[in-house]
């Protein structure tokens, strides 16, 4: 058995800010010819509190910006027999703080710098039999927050500081998951939930704060990618590759609110001359509560600049198999988008194709028999509301505000025994103003 794990290196990174947080590293658990053991992994980058502070007095508020973090994870499994592999939090149960990031001295004084997180994860069983891996907190339970002012005294003079800036920089997040069992391997199960999940965005401007914006750009790439080939008994349950996370953006008052946000989360199931293959999975990005919020108002009214963009494909692909089962939901569903502030109604004529997202889903079956695909919720009972007062306040935005495109395709060559079952591609969204008119 190998196992890596090393401490990060702090890295160069191009930016006009210093990196608060800069992680380089991977996660390597291979482990080949092994039999009857049971392994135990985990922590690797976990349980840290890291507080960054300064004083009015302190040098260009050192190393209040950016936080950057390249961790792949492989866990590979090859030759071995009666393996039992738990792993918990990886990047897990961490507390990050930026606090009076109004002391910069570039005139933009932003709250919060640039947010990237690229964590690659493969899961792959090779030549093996009777191996289970239950895998949870790949990157989860994670608090991040940046503020004006402490926590205990916030501070008055920082509360009605210009941030010229705004609130929130860039934020981006990949993790490409590939789950693969092959080469003639059986009696395996793999029981994975939270691999980016459960964690906490805070941006905090201040209540008197004068932000120029609140909530920078967000760039989400999930795609998800199971296969089974050449191999019988498999079980496979995913819940959460993203979800359960909160994001909140607050300031007293700001002139816009809201950016261009991007979520890409296409997801494929492969399974090749396999046979008694079970794939449970649930929650592929979805769960999610994104807050923005202008609590007062200082000048004229705040303008709305965001979009949301979408691209949620999945794909079946069944050959030369037999007793196989594909039970799944959510893969972009349930989320929460809220923009609320002082908004003047006519803020409304920026919202048009403000929500787009192509969602299209395809069925494939070839030379194979005992077949039961069950899929659920593509794009679908996803809320965004903009200026809501409440929840029995609001009234339904016209069509012109979101687009929606996909297809399902179905295509079954020489099987028999087939049942598809697909519901909601598109349906259950919300897209509300707020106040409802008097």
């Amino acid at each position: 058995m190998t196992t890596v794990g090393c401490d990060g290196d702090e890295v160069d990174r191009p930016t006009d800010q210093a990196s608060a947080y800069s992680l380089i590293d991977s996660v390597n658990l291979r482990v080949s010819g092994q039999s009857g053991d049971t392994i135990v992994a985990g922590d690797f980058y976990s349980d840290t509190t890291i507080v960054w502070s300064g004083s009015r007095d302190s040098a260009n508020g050192a190393n209040a910006g950016d936080f950057f973090l390249r961790l792949p994870v492989n866990i590979e499994v090859s030759g071995s027999n009666n393996l039992t592999l738990n792993i918990e939090d990886i990047f897990g149960d961490n507390t990050f703080t930026w606090q009076r990031l109004e002391l910069l001295e570039d005139q933009n004084r932003r709250v919060g710098g640039a947010f990237e997180v690229d964590m690659p994860v493969l899961i792959r069983v090779s030549d093996s039999r009777q191996v289970n891996i239950n895998l949870e907190d790949i990157f989860g339970d994670n608090s991040f927050t940046w503020m004006v002012g402490t926590p205990s005294e916030p501070d008055p003079v920082a509360g009605t500081a210009d941030i010229m800036g705004g609130v929130g920089g860039p934020l981006r997040i990949n993790l490409s998951v590939r789950i693969e069992v092959v080469n003639n391997s059986s009696d395996i199960q793999i029981d994975i939930e939270d691999l980016i999940s459960d964690s906490q965005f805070t941006w905090a401007g201040g209540e008197q704060g004068d932000a120029a914006f609140v909530g920078g750009s967000m760039d989400f790439e999930v795609p998800l990618t199971f296969l089974v080939e050449d191999s019988d008994r498999v079980r496979i349950d995913l819940e959460d590759t993203a979800g359960d996370m909160t994001f909140d953006w607050t300031t007293g008052s700001s002139q816009s609110i809201g950016g261009s946000i991007r979520f890409d989360v296409p997801t494929r199931f492969d399974v090749i001359n396999s046979s008694d293959v079970n794939i449970d999975f649930e929650d592929q990005g979805s769960d999610n509560i994104f807050t923005w919020t202008v609590e007062e108002r200082n000048g004229n009214a705040p303008n709305i600049s965001s979009s949301v963009n979408v691209h949620s494909p999945a794909i079946f692909h069944v050959s030369d198999s037999r007793k196989v089962v594909i039970n799944s939901e959510d893969f972009f569903g349930d989320n929460r988008f809220v923009w609320s502030g002082p908004f003047d109604t006519d803020a409304k004529s920026g919202l048009t194709g403000a929500v787009s997202a192509s969602a299209s889903t395809e069925f494939q079956v070839e030379n194979s028999g005992n077949v039961n695909i069950d899929a659920e919720d593509v794009y679908g009972d996803n809320v965004f509301a903009w200026n809501p007062r409440s929840a029995d306040q609001t009234t339904e935005l016209p069509e012109s505000v979101h687009e929606v495109v996909g297809e399902v395709t179905r295509n079954l060559v020489e099987s028999e025994q087939v049942t598809i079952e697909f519901a909601n591609l598109n349906r259950g969204n919300q897209y509300l103003w707020g106040p409802a008119p008097e």
